[in-house]
């Protein structure tokens, strides 16, 4: 009898250090497999970064910051403001978009190097153009498009007529001539061609 009272504190004894060791491990080994698991993941804008050097690069005059990011409902679309892009044409889904700022001022120029074959296309504000309505009019192999993405959707009718135009492109060096008036809003999704 006593054999099995000494038998029964130890199993106790037992349950109650597994216990503990269980209890510490719940609330200590989230924290460090999230953190271990963070190190491991790539950050997603460098992510962002690498899959654009992968099909493209881009340089804008003057430098401004500028991101990518894929396009899909909801995206940001730029990095200067909060309105995002509700209604997307289904040739632009799952593009590379280019995410610059609201307001780039006159004389900004963007430069562009495929890396492979792609269909590019250009949109902006259709009053707030910073002069691309005359500018694309005289790019050559640019055709303008029917339909446009809308962004802001909800917030009266600001975002909802743009303009936009597409390149059928091989790979090589690309450019979009300075604009000629402050306040260009536009943006600039890259869509790889299937092979």
């Amino acid at each position: 009898m006593r054999r099995n009272h000494k038998l029964i504190s130890i199993i106790f004894a037992n349950i109650a250090v597994v216990s503990t060791i269980l209890i510490l491990m719940k609330t200590l080994l989230p924290s460090f497999t999230d953190n271990a698991r963070s190190k491991l993941l790539p950050n997603e804008n460098m992510l962002r970064f690498w899959v654009s050097e992968e099909y493209v690069r881009v340089d804008v005059t003057p430098l401004f910051n500028f991101s990518f990011d894929i396009m899909k409902p909801g995206v940001l679309q730029h990095l200067d403001r909060k309105y995002t892009y509700d209604v997307i044409p289904h040739e632009l889904l799952n593009g590379l978009l280019f995410q610059g700022i609201h307001r780039p001022p006159k004389g900004t120029s963007i430069k562009f190097e495929l890396l492979s074959p792609a269909i590019v296309y250009f949109f902006f504000h259709e009053q707030v153009d910073g002069g691309y309505v005359s500018i694309f009019k005289t790019l050559p192999n640019w055709v303008r498009c029917t339909r446009f993405p809308q962004y802001d959707i909800n917030n009266g009718g600001h975002g909802l007529r743009m303009v936009m135009y597409k390149l059928d492109a091989d790979a090589g060096v690309y450019s979009i001539p300075p604009t000629i008036e402050d306040r260009a809003c536009f943006n600039i999704v890259f869509q790889p061609k299937a092979n």
